[in-house]
Parts: C-alpha cells; sequence; structure tokens
C-alpha cells in the first residue's frame, strides 16, 4: 500500500468519480488517497476498519471464507464502490477478504469524520443506501449462481466480470496456470474439474492460453453461457 499526497490527482479523482457531488469539501480535503498493488489486501475477515474505502480506480475481488477453510467468490467491485459501509454503520468486524486486481486507487475517510458527516449529509445517506440495495440485489444473484449453475457458467461468469480491455482482444491477466487452483475453489469446484472446462473453451475457440495467461477470443459465447449473470 502506498499513500499519495498529489492535490491535482485528489481532485482529479474526485471530480471525476463525482465524489465532489456526494462529500463535503471538508471530507475530501481530509480523504487519504491510497495505491493498492495486485493481489494486495485492502482488508481481512475479522479487521475493524479504519473508515470508509471508496474505489476510484481499478478493480476489487470480494471472497468470503468458509467454515471449512475454503473461499467463495461474492463479487468484483469496479468504481465508484464503497468498502467499508456495512460495517461502519453497525461496527461490525469484516466478514470478506477484499483484494486489489491489478493496481487500485481508494479514498479512505476516517470514522469519526464519516460519523460527524453523516449527521447532516442527506446526499451521501442516499448514496450509501444506494450501495447497501445494489449489494444486497447482487449478493442474491451471485448467491444463486454459485449454487444452481453449472461450473462452465459460473467460469463464464468469472471471466467476462474479470477481464479488461487491451486493444482488440480481451486479456485476463489473473488467470494463469498458477492460479487456476485458487480460482476453482473460489468458484466451489476442482482444479481438475476447472482444467477440463478451459481445455474446452480453449477447443471451441472460446479462449486462448498464451504465454500462461488466457485470452478471451469469443465474449459473445461467453455471455451465452452467463446468461446475464455477472459477479458484479
Amino acid at each position: 500500500m502506498q499513500t499519495i499526497y498529489d492535490l491535482e490527482a485528489v481532485r482529479g479523482l474526485t471530480e471525476k468519480n463525482g465524489l465532489d457531488q456526494i462529500f463535503s469539501a471538508e471530507v475530501i480535503q481530509e480523504m487519504e488517497l491510497r495505491r493498492y498493488g495486485d493481489g494486495e489486501a485492502i482488508c481481512s475477515v475479522g479487521d475493524v476498519l479504519e473508515g470508509l474505502f471508496i474505489l476510484v480506480q481499478g478493480k476489487l475481488k470480494i471472497h468470503t471464507l468458509l467454515p471449512n477453510g475454503k473461499s467463495m467468490l461474492v463479487r468484483f467491485a469496479k468504481p465508484t464502490s464503497i468498502i467499508g459501509d456495512v460495517e461502519l454503520l453497525r461496527q461490525y468486524p469484516v466478514k470478506n477478504q477484499v483484494e486489489s486486481v491489478g493496481d487500485s486507487l481508494l479514498f479512505v475517510a476516517g470514522k469519526k469524520l464519516m460519523f460527524k458527516e453523516l449527521e447532516n449529509n442527506t446526499t451521501l445517506l442516499r448514496f450509501l443506501v444506494g450501495e447497501l440495495s445494489h449489494k444486497l440485489y447482487t449478493l442474491g444473484q451471485t448467491s444463486a449462481l454459485n449454487l444452481l449453475y453449472p461450473v462452465e457458467n459460473r467460469f463464464a461468469s468469472y471471466l467476462l466480470s474479470l477481464f479488461s480491455d487491451q486493444g482488440t482482444v480481451k486479456y485476463v491477466e489473473e488467470i494463469r496456470t498458477s492460479t487456476l487452483m485458487e480460482t476453482a475453489e473460489l468458484l466451489g469446484t476442482s482444479y481438475r474439474h476447472l482444467n477440463r472446462i478451459v481445455k474446452r473453451f480453449i477447443e471451441e475457440g472460446i479462449i486462448e492460453r498464451k504465454r500462461g495467461r488466457l485470452i478471451v477470443l469469443h465474449e459473445g459465447k461467453l455471455a451465452e453461457l452467463a446468461s446475464g449473470n455477472l459477479y458484479e
């Protein structure tokens, strides 16, 4: 984690993400801008958060740890997503692991500052209610996806939720041979089964394996398999 002290960057990111329309100038001035690297944890299960985290650039992977020690994918978060709203409002410890996918930039607003802001800022309250509603809605969707859909559909949804544009193809930077085992666990399946699906997707021309990573060649076929269900 790296703290960024560039005032122009802070001003630009707050305006780009509309935060200047949600938070008061006092709160924005006191916010800390942080950069997290690929795979770095923003928070872990059991943590007591220091405040509210606002994602303004990049992507986050959120997964929950099960009692048997395994993990299950919950969703991916994109700007402008909030981390810590439930924990802040109810003083709960963290229940999910949140990690950066690639480099991410997040603002952090301390607890005391946020509690003071919430007393009079109705725009912020409406924004937080909207965030909580979105999380509740998508939690039901991803729970059904994890429990009821075959692995091939879950993997297609995972790829669509994860990839980033790189020219004319879609590179899935995170899916490497060395991380397929972790991906299988997140999707609630075995490494062997997921590897069979990867090989079948390659044979069907949906994806390609190149230099240790997967490239999406046919987004349309993935979308058909996902049936509109994404981990978002």
